[in-house]
């Protein structure tokens, strides 16, 4: 069943890996024309609110998606689970006890994601 409206349940997008398994900077490579960004956004946006971006502060093209940019809360690219602990931080700032992460490099998240993850609220962690 697709989802019909979002969900208040704050969403983070981790865009901040390098890519370079991929040819590079992997928010930005394009499927269909659109970045990966932008279809992930699309999917997540649509399912649940507030949406942000965990990624390094900076970087203009992120600044025209008008979301707020959660940099990790240590240097260089130490990897998704640094993205995930600044996310946490982010959640809690908010007073959320819950919060969905997905990468960006699913452009065909399930549009009924963040649905069938609240299904499992009680948990620990959903996966």
């Amino acid at each position: 069943m697709a989802q019909t409206g979002p969900i208040s349940l704050p969403a983070v997008v981790l865009c901040g890996g390098r890519g370079s398994r991929i040819g590079g900077d992997k928010g930005f490579r394009t499927l269909a024309g659109r970045p990966l960004l932008d279809h992930v956004l699309d999917r997540l946006g649509a399912q649940a609110a507030p949406i942000a971006i965990n990624a390094p502060l900076g970087d203009p093209r992120l600044e025209a998606y008008g979301l707020p940019v959660i940099p990790d809360r240590t240097s260089g690219y130490p990897g998704p689970l640094a993205g995930i602990a600044a996310v946490l931080a982010w959640t809690k700032a908010l007073g959320a006890s819950q919060v969905v992460v997905a990468p960006v490099d699913v452009p065909f998240l399930p549009d009924d994601f963040v649905a069938r993850l609240s299904d499992h609220a009680d948990a620990a962690i959903a996966v």
